[in-house]
């Protein structure tokens, strides 16, 4: 069974009042002569009773679009940005690292997982998340990957975190060169304090400044 379910109406069904941004509503999807058709509620107008016999029941958060763009995206870190380049791959190393990458998502909780299920083939096990800066659900396959492909999964999954990483760092400090030096009493240091003492410690790597 392949599993599509669309992006969240802008309104509610029942009453037609449009969603706000960061909006809370409750989503359902329910087959109908064999189509998975999905309606969205406000918490005004949901009733319980509806989830019975539905396939899948949650609450998304709605997102507006133009807001979104107007605020620095949280959404694109490294980690969710391996993700999405791996997602739509039907190479089974690549769906390995997106895969891991999930799990590892969800344990951040940026994913919510809402339902998993097996294929009718048995050999395709599908999970559904729910991305907290998305408006829609992820399908994520995992074709019966053994532990070797899991493991070279992980092993490609930190690399390109890696290289993300790097190209992060040589464009901050591409933009650091290119900036013209700050005049000496507003370069962070006022006349006549004193300097940190040259034996002290300092974080060496991005890692060890957050902890």
């Amino acid at each position: 069974m392949e599993i599509k379910i669309g992006k969240n109406a802008k309104k509610c069904l029942v009453c037609e009042t449009p969603f706000a941004h960061e909006q809370a509503f409750t989503s359902r999807t329910r087959l109908e002569d064999g189509v998975l058709l999905r309606e969205d509620y406000c918490e005004e107008c949901w009733d319980p009773s509806w989830g019975d016999g539905a396939f899948c029941v949650w609450r998304p958060v709605f997102r507006d679009p133009a807001v979104e763009q107007e605020q620095p995206p949280e959404a694109y870190s490294p980690l969710r940005r391996v993700f999405y380049e791996a997602l739509e791959s039907e190479d089974r190393a690549v769906l390995a690292r997106a895969y891991l990458a999930a799990q590892l998502l969800k344990r951040q909780r940026v994913f919510r997982l809402i339902k998993e299920s097996d294929e009718s083939d048995g050999e395709t096990r599908i999970s559904l998340y729910v991305d907290k800066h998305g408006d829609g659900l992820i399908e994520v396959r995992d074709p019966n990957l053994s532990y070797a492909e899991l493991e070279d999964g992980r092993a490609s999954l930190l690399q390109r975190l890696a290289e993300i990483e790097a190209a992060q760092e040589a464009q901050e400090t591409e933009d650091n060169t290119e900036s013209p030096g700050a005049p000496e009493e507003s370069a962070g240091m006022e006349r006549g304090a004193a300097a940190p003492d040259e034996g002290a410690d300092a974080p060496q790597t991005r890692s060890e400044a957050a902890t």
